[in-house]
């Protein structure tokens, strides 16, 4: 019997910026107490098993605050605090639950593998479309938001499968046999509930004033409403983890069997990738998966840069000049630090929040195209914005310090 030929390498996480996973839930004010500029989140399960039904009826009717006293009575409230962490401010409950992080069922948060594979296919993807010659490149772009059908082309209209014709000819045509096969990542290390922290997600936009802040989202017939000062900002309050959390690890596992072994079949050997269709340029991209994730992150850390730039130039407000320089301080710290450290570290942006560029491959075939799947899709609400998206989603980190969401660091062990 064959033996799989495995190499595995294990990375050290640092995170360059608050990263967050979300899952489908909410968090409201029967999950929080918020005192003195911290939000308190309380293991919910154990209060329900004890709490009276008078203080059960103002619970359910006013949230955690409205039972804070019995709380401290009982004992509970230091024993069944998750985690305390500073805000700027406090959410409007109405309209600003706060998303909480990915966690185990012992609530320790953590990196999926899924969500670190997802950002590494997506770089291998790129940087294949990278490699193309011109020819190859525009065969390529042809498949973008279509698909095969009986054997004809036609439109994909769900914008969920627009790009998966393009996809299946990166990196193979079904799970089967697909490229990402040979490369396997372990969800992180968990880390402890109290490492989390909860930061503010404010939407930049950058208008015809330059750079002003999203204070009430489209609905209905109301137009989107802007703002110039950032405190008044609608928010996603997000639980985070940031660069305060150290010794998390996670495993990467590459497998040589399927990227260059080979089979008998009677007194013939075959080789494995051949028969899974996967090309040298195929093989060489996972191979070079580091790389490409490096080769990203720059693309991606130079563009972002020079849209804040742009947006700090055309801001007249000295509030607005002063966040957009420090998120073009961001990005320029980062491509350097690419450069210098990309021969020995991995760089990516993962989870929620990152952006357009480190989710899709689209840009690398042009403006036109960008503005066909934006518009076919809806995908800025018939704003036509040009360049699109005309928004970013900015961590506030309290007074004056503003981030992106998402950049990490794996250092190999």
């Amino acid at each position: 019997m064959t033996q799989a030929l495995v190499h595995t390498q294990t990375f050290a996480v640092t995170f360059l910026s608050p990263v967050h996973i979300g899952t489908e839930e909410q968090l409201d004010e029967h999950d929080f107490v918020y005192e003195n500029g911290h939000l308190i989140r309380f293991r919910i399960t154990p209060i329900l098993e004890q709490i009276g039904e008078q203080e059960l009826e103002r619970f359910v009717n006013e949230g955690l605050e409205a039972v804070k006293d019995w709380l401290r009575q009982s004992g509970l409230w230091q024993q069944l605090q998750l985690y305390r962490s500073a805000v700027p401010r406090q959410p409007r409950w109405n309209r600003e639950p706060v998303r909480p992080f990915i966690a185990d069922p012992l609530l320790r948060p953590y990196l999926p593998g899924t969500e670190i594979k997802g950002a590494i296919r997506t770089a291998v993807a790129w940087w294949l479309l990278r490699q193309m010659d011109e020819q190859g490149r525009q065969g390529m772009k042809r498949k973008v938001g279509k698909r095969q059908r009986n054997g004809r082309i036609e439109v994909e209209r769900d914008r969920k499968w627009a790009g998966q014709w393009l996809e299946q000819s990166l990196l193979g045509i079904d799970p089967n046999h697909d490229l990402l096969r040979s490369l396997r990542v372990q969800d992180s290390t968990p880390v402890e509930p109290y490492r989390l922290k909860v930061f503010p997600v404010l939407v930049a936009v950058r208008t015809d004033r330059g750079l002003q802040w999203l204070q009430s989202p489209r609905s209905g017939q109301q137009r989107s409403q802007y703002t110039d000062d950032y405190q008044r900002a609608v928010a996603n309050f997000c639980e985070c983890l940031d660069g305060s959390v150290s010794g998390v690890k996670l495993t990467v596992t590459s497998d040589a069997f399927l990227s260059d072994g080979e089979i008998g079949k009677g007194e013939t050997r075959l080789s494995v990738p051949e028969e899974l269709g996967w090309e040298e340029a195929m093989r060489q991209a996972v191979a070079d998966w580091k790389t490409a994730c490096n080769e990203l992150a720059k693309e991606v850390a130079r563009a972002e840069r020079n849209w804040w730039k742009q947006v700090k130039d055309a801001s007249q407000d000295a509030g607005a000049k002063m966040v957009a320089a420090k998120m073009e301080q961001f990005y320029t710290e980062l491509l350097n630090r690419i450069n210098a450290e990309g021969g020995e570290a991995v760089f990516l942006n993962l989870g929620w929040g990152g952006g357009w560029r480190t989710k899709t491959v689209t840009e690398l075939f042009g403006d036109e195209t960008v503005q066909q799947v934006v518009s076919r899709y809806g995908l800025d609400r018939g704003a036509r914005s040009q360049p699109f998206p005309k928004t970013r989603k900015v961590v506030w980190r309290g007074s004056n310090e503003f981030t992106p969401l998402g950049w990490v660091r794996l250092s190999s062990l």
